[in-house]
């Protein structure tokens, strides 16, 4: 009698099957390795309790495309962008307990590009921008304005080497409750453009939750967690799913249906071809604790 697998096994398997040959993972099958799928598929690997030998060399790939400032940029080959690093860093970690350290050079160098590397204050203008301009968080690209996923990615990352309280990251963490739209939620980081308020993307909404998960809860986040708690009843794309699952998780407001929405979108993502970053996000969105965003909340002061 044939035994069916579970939707983790199967994508476990899938991510096994498919790194490239340097043991680095691209976003979908036959594709070049990039930092994004790469952190996340050894994050994913390890946090399953996969032997370190198969998502190893992941990690050292991820080395050896660090830059000498310490950033790691999205692929090989490249100086930048490197928004990549915190990635990097939250991958590194996972192999402290394993490696003996072995990382620990690599994850000092990142975190010191981390802190040094902010986005550029703009000009205030109030029919122009919605947001406070003169905060800066992290860029997607060197020398240009702070955006909510890279500055999310950033605060996971110093978070988890110990640097929560650093100035940087307090200012980090103002940005994104700064860039959080009247109504709840995210996108790219714009409130409003003219005289336009704009609509919160889910997944982004995810991330910015799951990098705000330990500071105090307060109108903005949760105004956010129920507009990702109603938004997700309808949607099963791995890449909302999994981030929102990761962020509701680490506020401690997983839903009751959590698992029949991970299986539903796992079971749809296994029709399609292999994606390293939607594989990993689900199979991190099932755990109890992720590690991209392991934090608990702390109760709002006053």
């Amino acid at each position: 009698m044939r035994v069916r697998m579970s939707w983790t096994d199967r994508l476990v398997d899938r991510l096994l099957e498919d790194p490239t040959p340097s043991g680095a993972w691209g976003y979908r099958s036959g594709t070049s390795p990039c930092a994004e799928p790469t952190s996340l598929a050894c994050l994913a690997l390890s946090a399953r309790g996969v032997e370190p030998k198969t998502w190893g060399k992941g990690l050292a790939w991820l080395a050896t495309v660090q830059q000498e400032d310490g950033s790691v940029p999205v692929s090989s080959g490249i100086p930048g962008p490197a928004w990549s690093t915190g990635l990097a860093v939250l991958a590194w970690l996972q192999a402290g307990g394993q490696e003996e350290g072995r990382y620990a050079a690599h994850i000092k160098k990142a975190t010191g590009w981390l802190l040094a590397t902010r986005g550029i204050r703009l000009s205030p203008n109030t029919e122009v921008y919605g947001h406070d301009v003169t905060l800066q968080g992290w860029p997607w690209v060197k020398d240009m304005h702070s955006w909510v996923e890279p500055t999310s990615y950033a605060i996971l990352a110093l978070r988890a080497v110990g640097q929560a309280g650093h100035p940087r990251v307090r200012e980090g963490a103002r940005v994104l409750l700064d860039r959080a739209l009247p109504d709840g939620g995210w996108n790219y980081g714009n409130k409003r453009i003219l005289a336009n308020t704009l609509r919160p993307f889910p997944a982004t909404t995810g991330i910015a939750l799951s990098a705000l998960a330990g500071e105090p809860s307060g109108p903005a986040t949760g105004r956010s967690i129920t507009y990702l708690t109603q938004v997700l009843q309808g949607v099963r794309t791995p890449l909302t799913v999994g981030w929102g699952l990761i962020a509701l998780t680490a506020w401690n407001a997983r839903p009751a249906a959590a698992d029949d929405w991970l299986a539903r979108s796992a079971a749809r993502a296994a029709d399609g071809q292999p994606n390293t970053l939607h594989d990993a996000l689900l199979l991190l969105a099932g755990l109890e604790r992720c590690p991209l965003a392991p934090a608990t909340p702390r109760k709002t002061h006053g």
